[in-house]
């Protein structure tokens, strides 16, 4: 029997103050550019907020409510739902369901990047996870009735590449396969990982590399570079936040990058080893290689 669904989520609750603040914004007779230019979000990431598509901070929500002057009645609800899903207290103590603002930001600049280049060293980025992946990795934390909602916000995340106008590059090390595969336990885990990677590496627009062990180099820190024409961005992601890059750490970031992709493995060799994994770990499917 399929476990019942949660009907309650931080993102229903950002939904629904969304709505209370696009309602209480138009009683103001105020406009989404009028109340970008309030809290310095440019207005996109206004809509995106009044959709429940992404959070807002506290000092943007006080803004707004001391301009908007919303029905008494809206207020304490406000507040409330903001506190379920934005709270920093709530991030502190693991609680959290819900798009931190600094996640919402990164999907902001993802969207508006033309090219993604994304060094993870041993670990699989996000865009690159299947759901039983995912489910994997949230067990693993301890995530319980958290995953419907964080699965939700992942395959959303990964509607991105829907864009075949943008391209991405992801390069990780070998390391990344080899600990991937070595869960013995969570086989199906494994081959449905390696499938779906393996079918991403096929699309024109997503290309995916390996610096083997091998190839004699320093591993740098993880990072990601979000290009497009108005210029770079880059930042390095840790557990509760990330780290944007300025001038001086973009030149390096691009330097590692360059480095980094020279010695790695050719699209089609990696795509070659990704079958081949696959049809290793799972030897009794007449598809695998």
């Amino acid at each position: 029997m399929a476990p019942e669904q949660p009907t309650h989520t931080d993102e229903t609750d950002r939904v629904r103050l969304g709505k209370l603040l696009r309602a209480a914004r138009k009683r103001a007779g105020m406009t989404q550019v009028d109340a970008r230019n309030l809290i310095g979000k440019s207005q996109s990431t206004m809509a995106k907020i009044e959709a429940g598509t992404t959070s807002i901070s506290r000092e943007s929500l006080q803004k707004l409510i001391a301009v908007y002057e919303p029905a008494a009645d809206d207020v304490p609800t406000m507040w409330a739902l903001w506190e379920k899903t934005s709270s920093p207290a709530r991030l502190r103590h693991g609680k959290r369901i819900g798009t931190p603002v600094w996640f919402g930001e990164v999907l902001d600049k993802e969207y508006q990047a033309d090219e993604l280049w994304s060094w993870t060293g041993e670990r699989i980025h996000g865009l690159l996870q299947c759901e039983p992946y995912m489910i994997d990795q949230f067990d693993g934390e301890g995530r319980g009735p958290e995953i419907h909602p964080r699965l939700s916000q992942r395959r959303k995340r990964q509607r991105v590449f829907e864009d075949a106008d943008k391209s991405f590059v992801f390069l990780f090390s070998e390391s990344a396969l080899d600990r991937l595969c070595a869960q013995t336990a969570h086989r199906h885990v494994v081959t449905e990982q390696l499938r779906h990677m393996a079918e991403l590496a096929e699309r024109d627009n997503i290309t995916i590399r390996v610096v083997p062990y091998g190839a004699v180099a320093y591993v740098d820190s993880d990072f990601i570079i979000l290009r497009n024409a108005d210029g770079d961005d880059a930042y390095s992601e840790y557990l509760t936040n990330v780290s944007w890059a300025n001038a001086r750490e973009l030149t390096t970031y691009h330097e590692a990058w360059d480095a980094m992709l020279s010695i790695s493995t050719s699209p089609e060799d990696t795509l070659k080893d990704l079958r081949r994994r696959y049809k290793l770990a799972d030897p009794g499917d007449p598809d695998g290689g």
